[in-house]
């Protein structure tokens, strides 16, 4: 069967898991790769607060004869029994789970939700539109589909190595003007060489594969004259090729752009960093550097495959601070062989430098990870992931723990969870602290208030109303810009 409208969906979350909406750069691509094979698409981003009677109404108007699903691991019942609701009532819909999760259990997933089709796993650019064309299922690279009932992976997806090839999402059909903050994000590489055990590399692939720096600099420049001046690198390797940064780093400066906001918010190497590359970075218009620190301890860094000592990550946070950046750190509490006393390690590293945010992370096996597969074979677990999936409150940033080990038992990861809570306000309150020194004592009430729980809950509370997302978002950035200066 051939399909030529398809309707595209992002599901929704709740607003622990990511407070603002952010604009879906998976489904970004998939949907510049149907417009350029001449199919009609529609976009659905149920984040922006709509229903399930809202998307029956798109689907109402809109007919789409195929719907595609990105998907994570959190939350998966929601999206499960949104897939069953929708075949209950468009039972002739064809119906495809993609992205980290389907990519994470492939053929698994139809077992659990009867409502699939299709689960396609990999990079869907071009076995979406495969399955667009009808093309047999058995010769699709990534699909896993049923034959006489029973569930199947097919041909294994290959990975894109000409990302150039792809362009870049224009994210025509998206609701640009709702997402509160005016940023793009940019996917300037695939894949990741290293094997962190809390990570399900399978997902993007080990061989990491790069965009050109001029595709970069067309991307940014075609935003920049709709009017967008802050952009988010939404991988965890963009400085991972030092030659190539540096090339991005010379284009940009060299177009003159103004104004210029670069956000590296989803982590970057401690040990892929120096301090030429970083003050090249400074220069080309980077304001934000979020390292994947995850521990303090290297007998922990190597227990978790990290690929990288604490003396590495200390020298990359203090460059980078010295160099003015806003620097966040991430840290996760919990992982194997780690002890309390590990963790009082990762505080004390988060405190040495001025850093302007530092999170520490409730660690969670994610299906698909090696680390997932050694708290099951050790029977570790403490709640069953079906449960910690699918909680409403995000349980990365839980206090509870969702397992432990003979080292570091359930009371005392709980206790060292709240312990880090704290270390986490009092990092962004003295940042704030050092941003506004003429506000005193008045300053210093103000933001032990605004660093509570209760006002962080209410400004979730806030933020998922549209209007007062975009007036908060402004406000943030307006702080965020004196943060920058």
């Amino acid at each position: 069967m051939k399909y030529t409208k398809v309707l595209l969906i992002n599901p929704g979350y709740s607003r622990t898991y990511f407070t603002l909406p952010v604009l879906p750069a998976g489904l970004g691509y998939l949907s510049e790769s149907l417009r350029q094979n001449g199919l009609e698409y529609n976009i659905f981003d149920m984040s922006l607060g709509y229903s399930f009677a809202g998307l029956k109404k798109k689907i109402d108007y809109f007919k789409p004869q195929l719907i595609g699903i990105s998907c994570i691991s959190y939350m998966l019942k929601n999206t499960y029994r949104m897939v069953s609701g929708i075949k209950r009532l468009y039972p002739g819909i064809t119906i495809v789970l993609g992205g980290p999760h389907a990519s994470s259990v492939k053929e698994k997933a139809l077992r659990e939700c009867a409502g699939l089709d299709f689960v396609l796993s990999g990079e869907g650019e071009f076995s979406l539109i495969d399955i667009c064309k009808g093309q047999d299922p058995k010769k699709i690279k990534g699909l896993a589909y049923r034959i006489d009932s029973k569930e199947v992976s097919g041909v294994p997806n290959d990975f894109i190595e000409d990302l150039d090839g792809l362009g870049f999402p224009k994210y025509r059909g998206f609701e640009l003007d709702r997402y509160g903050y005016k940023m793009i994000g940019i996917v300037t590489s695939r894949g990741c060489p290293y094997s962190c055990i809390y990570c399900s590399c399978n997902v993007i692939g080990k061989k990491i594969r790069f965009r050109s720096p001029q595709s970069i600099i067309n991307e940014i420049g075609y935003w920049y004259d709709k009017g967008y001046r802050e952009f988010g690198i939404q991988e965890d390797n963009p400085t991972f090729d030092r030659k190539r940064m540096l090339e991005i780093c010379d284009s940009l400066i060299k177009q003159g752009f103004r104004d210029l906001k670069l956000m590296c918010g989803n982590g970057v190497r401690a040990d892929r960093v120096d301090r030429e590359l970083l003050e090249k970075m400074k220069e080309a218009g980077f304001k934000r550097l979020a390292f994947g620190i995850e521990s303090g301890s290297d007998n922990v860094l190597a227990a978790i495959k990290k690929g990288a000592t604490v003396s590495v990550m200390d020298k990359a946070i203090k460059e980078a601070s010295e160099l003015g950046f806003f620097v966040s750190l991430f840290f996760l509490v919990g992982s194997p062989q780690e002890t309390a006393e590990d963790v009082e390690k990762s505080i004390q590293l988060a405190l040495k430098y001025p850093v302007q945010y530092a999170d520490f992370f409730n660690l969670i096996p994610l299906p698909g990870s090696e680390l997932y597969n050694w708290v099951k074979t050790n029977r570790y677990f403490v709640r069953h992931p079906d449960e910690y999936l699918n909680a409403r409150y995000h349980p990365a940033r839980s206090v509870r723990p969702v397992f432990e080990t003979p080292e570091f038992p359930r009371a005392e990861r709980a206790r060292m969870l709240k312990k880090t809570r704290k270390v986490t306000k009092k990092i962004k309150r003295d940042a704030l602290l050092d941003n506004f020194p003429k506000l005193g004592a008045f300053g210093k009430a103000l933001f032990w208030v605004y660093c509570t729980d209760q006002v962080e809950n209410l400004e979730k509370r806030m933020l998922a109303n549209e209007f007062l997302r975009k007036t908060i978002g402004k406000f943030r950035m307006n702080l965020r810009n004196i943060f920058y200066k």
